[in-house]
């Protein structure tokens, strides 16, 4: 049962505290854009640290307006946005392609990673203006969505052990989250408070464990760290650290106040066969948010997303990418499925709650010394929050399969094909280059097939509809009655909005029609 569902309004602290939490789980992965595109433009070791304060400052900035654009206007749910590893085999292309030299000048590659962005990210509004992500949605189940969803999560493991291998403090941070989440679920904590009615403190219990777990989880690791740096029993360099020079010259050279603006690093250049491995890297993206868009709805108690919200969503995602783009964050933005996750366990899907983790996100780049401040946070610390997100989105995924008959062959053996084969054809893939003699098509079908949520979503998706044997409500569609019978209210705007945006003509198919 939800304790704030998707239109409630908790009190102001409560929205507070929930926003800030969902801000801190996205962190280290806000975190990781900025510091990999400083490398890969090459920028020189004395220009480095203002580039990477800056590129901070414009990931913060655009993932919050991203994020309260999707939540008011797009698809009108819990979601939040970030740049999306989906584009790091991009990323890693541009940097095989233009390696760093003396000659190369750091300005003229951000350039080019900007037109190869800019061009990639009008890929996601245009299928939501034509309407063309909609209608492939409803050809989307869970037979699709569990084996693009385990994949994405088994990708990040060599990113989750090389962090958790840095210090024992991830471990002590997973085992945290760990007892406060499963242990210490339902246990109720009494706290004094203040009534300015009756003039004296009374007792509430509140389960703070479980609807806090990220917020209490990351303080407590931080205050170890701080105890260790103050004692002197981590060594100078260590990994627990909070005292870093590179840390500390961050916070000390990034402005108090700092307004990222478009355009900042130049007119945009451009180079086909880069722009068609980041156009590729779009398509996963793509594949992923209508993933995270229905497991979000799952967890909202909400039914499947209709097509005008999810056009609308893709359309305001691609503005978002866009956005980003000018920015020169390096990559597009797409749903966090690790923000989602938490939601399964603070019982929280409230809109209001995600607005504030989008203006929490703007203020943080805004007011640089914030930014900087939280990018101290020692990298085990987040090797443990990663592992224990990932966890949990594993979980909500397999929880897809519920709706799954299993005791047919049949979809067993589609959903073990697709993560087998998602993992099998990216790693011959990595270790022999696609050689066609054709360069653009190679980068193109060479970046694709290294994706292995792709290649393991693609593959469910064309046999889960080409196969028969099975119909949609034993594929995991829910029925008509099922869909007329679950709740849709958290898609729909104000009343009074609702009956204008009702009038609106049907193309394009962005306009609620009931």
């Amino acid at each position: 049962m939800l304790v704030f569902e998707v239109n409630d309004v908790p009190s102001k602290l409560e929205i507070l505290f929930f926003g800030a939490q969902q801000m801190l789980i996205c962190l280290s992965s806000l975190l990781v854009i900025p510091y990999l595109v400083s490398t890969t433009v090459c920028a020189a070791n004395n220009q480095i640290m203002e580039l990477r304060v800056q590129l901070i400052s414009a990931t913060f900035v655009t993932s919050g307006i991203a994020t309260i654009l999707q939540t008011t206007l797009g698809l009108h749910l819990s979601i939040l946005h970030g740049p999306s590893f989906a584009f790091l085999p991009a990323l890693h292309s541009f940097h095989v392609a233009n390696p760093c030299s003396p000659d190369v000048q750091w300005q003229d590659l951000m350039q080019l990673l900007i037109g190869c962005c800019l061009i990639s990210s009008l890929v996601m509004p245009f299928l939501g203006i034509t309407g063309l992500i909609g209608l492939f949605s409803k050809y989307i189940g869970p037979i699709t969505i569990v084996p693009l969803m385990c994949l994405l999560t088994i990708g990040t493991v060599p990113d989750i052990e090389e962090k958790m291998s840095l210090h024992w403090i991830s471990v002590v941070e997973v085992l945290i989250l760990l007892i406060f989440v499963i242990l210490l679920e339902n246990f109720e904590v009494p706290i004094p408070v203040w009534s300015f009615e009756k003039k004296h403190f009374r007792i509430i219990h509140q389960k703070i464990f479980s609807q806090f777990p990220y917020l209490i989880g990351i303080g407590l690791a931080w205050i170890i760290c701080v105890f260790l740096t103050m004692t002197d029993l981590e060594p100078q360099g260590g990994a627990a650290r909070t005292d870093k020079n590179e840390s500390l010259m961050i916070l000390q050279n990034s402005p108090w106040i700092q307004i990222p603006l478009p355009g900042k690093f130049g007119m945009p250049r451009f180079e086909a066969s880069l722009i068609a491995g980041f156009i590729a890297s779009a398509l996963a993206a793509t594949i992923e948010s209508v993933g995270d868009y229905n497991l979000c709805a799952k967890i909202s108690e909400q039914s499947r997303p209709p097509k005008s919200s999810i056009n609308r969503a893709f359309l305001i995602e691609g503005f978002g990418s866009f956005l980003a783009a000018l920015m020169g964050v390096g990559c597009g933005v797409t749903t966090y499925a690790e923000n989602i996750a938490i939601m399964s366990v603070t019982k929280v899907v409230s809109r209001v709650t995600m607005q504030m983790a989008g203006v929490l996100l703007i203020f943080a780049g805004i007011v640089t010394k914030l930014a900087a401040l939280l990018s101290m946070i020692p990298d085990a610390i987040i090797g443990g929050l990663l592992a224990c997100g990932v966890c949990m989105i594993n979980g909500v995924t397999l929880s897809n399969l519920q709706a799954v008959d299993l005791r047919l062959s049949r979809n067993l053996t589609i959903i073990g094909s697709a993560v087998i084969l998602g993992l099998v054809i990216p790693v011959h893939f990595e270790k022999h280059e696609l050689n066609t003699g054709f360069r653009n098509f190679d980068d193109i079908f060479g970046t694709l097939l290294k994706i292995r949520m792709l290649v393991g979503g693609f593959i469910a998706f064309v046999l889960d509809n080409i196969t028969g044997g099975a119909t949609r409500e034993q594929r995991g569609f829910p029925s008509s009655s099922e869909n007329d019978s679950e709740t849709t209210d958290g898609y729909n705007f104000p009343p009074k909005i609702h009956k204008v945006l009702l009038k609106f003509p049907k193309f394009p198919p962005i306009f609620p029609k009931k």
